[in-house]
Order: structure tokens, then sequence, then C-alpha cells
């Protein structure tokens, strides 16, 4: 859920002014415009799962308190930052009914196809929740969940045990969603008064390894109970439902993408945006993280014509001319060397934009994109470590390129 009128940090405001004025060099605008895209809208979560898996319980566990209750009956349910409590009920048809309070206490139209509730919790106003029920049949249920993985970053998959018709329909999900997904099973308790849990979660493990971050056990019921009651009691409580692990794990990942987007649009204003607005900076997440640089894709070029052998030469050239530098100076000066990696990205880049369009050009055109984003964070950094960084990467695009080229 976007917040158009009110941006969530400033820091978008001054990225806006550099797109705006024209200041990023032309291979960085997509990347520009995704980040203030990113920055002035919560990190999106999603829970979704098959009917009756618990989807709502976890959610107002995570909220701590009762939000959705019982009646989100088969809507999607969106959750986000207002400046009041109150819920909106949207019909097919577009026309809205809204309610002050929370859904678990109003009435639902019978016409309504989707609900937001609108809560003036703070923590809200960096990350939302959305609760997406998968119904119908297998073809429509997949359907839906490629368009959630499109459009949050961050998936919860609610279920009791994750069988094989849930694997199979898991598993046509991106891998990009798959490195930010949660595999929680609800209803712990009970599995454990079955006797069943150590071995589910035992038989999940493989799996979960491969297409989650983990497998969380949750008695959502107690979660919810041990966050309003609040004491020592209530801690232990929290900590032993397997709620309390899972939150801090969903906004660990929330700090991480959010303050990578802050620090990729930082270091772009900071290099491109002399004179742009510089308003006091809005605080960030609580807990913020050490980010890694965003990863470059791993599509590789398929092919090798003209444009990829020249552009593979002049890579090569660049290399060189480097060398030669180094050598005559002495050594090899740090801010130096990022410079010419830097330029060298954006040389091999033109040279990809003016070869014929293939698979294989439009393949190594997003690869050397990826590759000129991280050398412009390598450049912003500073200092040998990021030199070091700058030319292990002017490598790797050199081998990648050779390889498919020969």
């Amino acid at each position: 859920m976007s917040l158009p009128a009110t941006d969530i940090d400033p820091l978008a405001g001054q990225l806006e002014h550099v797109l705006g004025a024209g200041r990023l060099p032309r291979e960085y605008s997509n990347w520009g415009s995704q980040l203030l895209k990113r920055l002035r809208q919560p990190v999106r979560v999603a829970l979704t799962g098959t009917a009756g898996a618990g989807k709502s319980a976890v959610a107002d566990m995570l909220l701590g308190r009762v939000v959705i209750g019982r009646k989100a009956g088969g809507h999607m349910v969106e959750i986000c930052h207002g400046r009041d409590e109150r819920v909106v009920f949207e019909a097919a048809d577009g026309t809205r009914v809204q309610q002050p309070g929370v859904l678990a206490d109003a009435e639902v139209p019978q016409d309504a196809v989707l609900v937001r509730q609108y809560l003036p919790d703070p923590q809200l106003r960096w990350h939302s929740y959305t609760e997406l029920p998968l119904s119908g049949s297998a073809g429509r249920q997949r359907d839906l969940l490629q368009k959630a993985s499109a459009a949050v970053d961050i998936i919860l998959w609610c279920s009791q045990e994750f069988g094989a018709a849930e694997q199979a329909l898991w598993a046509g999900v991106p891998d990009s969603s798959k490195d930010h997904s949660f595999l929680v099973l609800t209803m712990a308790d009970r599995q454990i008064m079955r006797g069943i849990l150590a071995d589910r979660i035992a038989a999940l493990e493989p799996v979960a390894a491969e297409e989650f971050l983990g497998v969380y056990p949750v008695a959502a019921i107690q979660g919810l109970t041990a966050r309003t009651s609040g004491g020592p009691s209530g801690a232990g409580l929290w900590r032993s439902s397997g709620g309390k692990q899972l939150f801090d794990d969903v906004m660990h990942q929330v700090e991480l993408g959010r303050s990578s987007d802050l620090d990729q649009a930082e270091m772009l204003v900071r290099q491109y945006g002399a004179a742009a607005p510089s308003p006091e900076p809005a605080p960030r997440p609580a807990a913020r993280k050490p980010q890694e640089p965003p990863q470059a894709s791993a599509a590789k070029p398929a092919g090798a014509g003209q444009g990829l052998d020249a552009a593979l030469e002049r890579l090569q050239q660049r290399a060189e001319e480097m060398l030669a530098e180094e050598d005559a100076a002495g050594g090899p000066r740090a801010d130096a060397v990022l410079g010419r990696c830097l330029e060298a990205v954006q040389e091999l880049s033109e040279m990809l934009e003016q070869a014929p369009d293939s698979p294989a050009a439009e393949t190594a055109r997003e690869t050397a994109q990826d590759g000129s984003e991280l050398m412009v964070l390598c450049q912003l950094e500073q200092g040998e470590d990021a030199a070091i960084d700058a030319v292990t990467l002017l490598v790797q695009l050199k081998k990648e390129l050779a390889e498919d080229s020969s």
C-alpha cells in the first residue's frame, strides 16, 4: 500500500529532485526510479496459504492485538498505516464503505471483495501486511500467488502441514521471492499435543532449506495472548509460542530491505544531487543492520555476437590501460582504480546498447546494468576495499562475457 501524500523518508524527495533534474546518468535512471517507488511505500509483507491455514491468527499475533479476528471471510485484507483507526470495504464495482474501528468488530458488507484496515501504528509506516487467501481451482491459486509474488517483498506461507499440493503450488514462485519467504507451521500447539510436530518439522526441513528462509512452528493464539498480557510470564509464553522468533526474523527482513533502499538512494543523491534540497532525515527503522550491496543478476549472456565480442575486447583494453597507468604511477591508487572501473563498466553498457537485439544481447545488457549499479556503490564507498571489490567485479564481468563468446 503506497502512501502518495507523504514521503515515508525525506530522502525520497531528494532522489525525486535528482531524477527530475536529469542528473542521473541514463543507465542509472531506471534503478533510481525503482528506488524512489520503494522509498514511497512500506515493505510489503504478505500472509498467504490455503483456506483454514490460520493466516488471520498469525496476522493478529504479529500486530499484537485482535484486528482481523474471524472476519476475513476469504477476502484479501490489507493492513497499513493511517491517521485514525478505520476499515474500508471495497466492492467489485469500486464503491467503498467506511467504518471506524477494526475489522474484527465491523459489519462486513455482503458485496465486499477487498478490505483495507488503517491503524495509527507507527511501525506500519515501515511495513504493511496483506492477508491473501488462496481459493478456487489450482490454476486460479497459481495465478493469485504469482501476482502476489510480484507485488510484495516478504511472504509468510501459513500451513499446518505444507503437503504435496501446497509444495507444487509454491514451486511456481520465483526464486527471488523465495529468498524472502518464511514457512509458518500454524497451530503448533495442537500438533505438539498429537505428537506429530517434531516429525513434521524434520520431514519439511530439507524442502524448507531450499524454498524458504526457515520453518517457524507457531501457536498464534498463545503468542497473541502473550503479547497482550505482558509481564515476565507473557514474555516467556511469547518465546515458547514461536511468535517471538517469527516476529523478530520478519522485522529483520523488513529492516534489511528498508535500509538497503535507503543506503542506495543516499549514495545516488550524494553522488549526483549536489543541488538537491537537503531536508532533515526522518528516523529509520530501529535496529538497522549492515547491508550487503544488491546482488548482480545470475543471468549470463547466452551467445556471442559481434557486439559482445567488441565489448569484451574493449573491456580487456581498459584493463591493460589501467595496469599501465598503475605501473607508471608506482602503484595503484584507490580513487584512480575506482574511477577507471566505473568508466569501463559504463562504456561496456553503452557498447552493448548499440549491439543488435537478440536474447544474448539483452541478457548481457541486464548483466552490465547490474554491474553498473554495484560499481557506483563501490565508487561512493571509496577506499582500498571498495577498489578491490570494483576490480573483482570488473574481472567477473569480463569472465562471463569471455565464457559465453567462446
